[in-house]
């Protein structure tokens, strides 16, 4: 049961987090605007938790077009390479991403730190402005987790066939 699970979250869970993210933005700014033309007022707050929302999905997107290896990218280098080379090329991609997810986690989470010690609060909301900047670091701990999982998938079918594909193993994930 509980691997079933697993795997569905696992298949699935940036879809969902989109999908949900996709209709809170709807849904708040459809109201929203409802709200400023039937009441000629508007919250403070629809507005900031849709733009956060935004950001959010901006994040959660990012995680899931690197599972997919879907990101713009230009092939001409990896095609003209052997599999091998292509193999390392993945590699070394996959590890400058790495390095980017944690060089971006450490200092978001700094950021997070001062503002609970500071007691930052949001705009027009009595909330603690580190839970909209944890949008950041979840959004890149899952883009590490794609990325280390697409690189695993990529290196056992690299030894199991000795081909890499050009998106890297990636359409397997």
């Amino acid at each position: 049961m509980l691997s079933r699970i697993w795997k569905a979250l696992d298949a699935r869970l940036e879809e969902w987090l989109i999908v949900a993210c996709y209709m809170y933005l709807v849904l708040i700014i459809l109201v929203e605007v409802a709200r400023r033309y039937a009441f000629g007022d508007s919250s403070e707050w629809g507005e900031m938790t849709a733009r956060y929302a935004f950001v959010f999905l901006v994040y959660v997107s990012t995680a899931h077009i690197s599972k997919h290896r879907n990101h713009i990218r230009v092939d001409l280098l990896p095609s003209t390479l052997s599999d091998k080379g292509r193999f390392w090329l993945y590699l070394y991609f996959d590890l400058l991403n790495l390095i980017l997810v944690a060089l971006t986690v450490y200092y978001s989470v700094q950021v997070m730190k001062l503002q609970i010690e500071n007691d930052t609060l949001m705009t027009g909301l009595d909330l603690n402005m580190a839970f909209a900047q944890a949008a950041l670091p979840v959004g890149f701990l899952l883009l590490g987790y794609r990325v280390i999982q697409r690189s695993l998938i990529m290196i056992r079918e690299y030894r199991a066939t000795g081909v890499v594909a050009l998106d890297g193993g990636a359409q397997s994930v």
